[in-house]
């Protein structure tokens, strides 16, 4: 092999390394996407779920009632107002 021969085969293997470099980061990119998306869609999904669930309990269902049927309850939590801290009721003194 003369050096414009040797020259030329560096220059095809760098340029394939460089490709294949391309390609995983693009690859990686896509993946990185649709796991974003899939994420998007199913915290909405879930919302729309616990929306539902929330409007058959307005209905009258129970939790008890919708379980029974065998539907999976949602996974985030009703939410609402924090419950207040329950405090022991005050101890009598002989005093009062």
């Amino acid at each position: 092999m003369d050096i414009q021969q040797i020259e030329e085969a560096a220059h095809r293997r760098i340029e394939q390394d460089r490709n294949e470099r391309i390609a995983a980061v693009r690859e990686y990119a896509n993946a990185a996407k649709r796991s974003a998306d899939a994420r998007v869609e199913l915290s909405a999904a879930d919302n729309e779920h616990l929306a539902k669930y929330r409007a058959a309990l307005r209905q009258g269902w129970t939790d008890s009632d919708l379980k029974g049927f065998g539907i999976e309850p949602p996974a985030k939590k009703l939410g609402g107002r924090p419950r207040k801290a329950r405090t022991a009721p005050r101890q009598r003194t002989s005093e009062e």
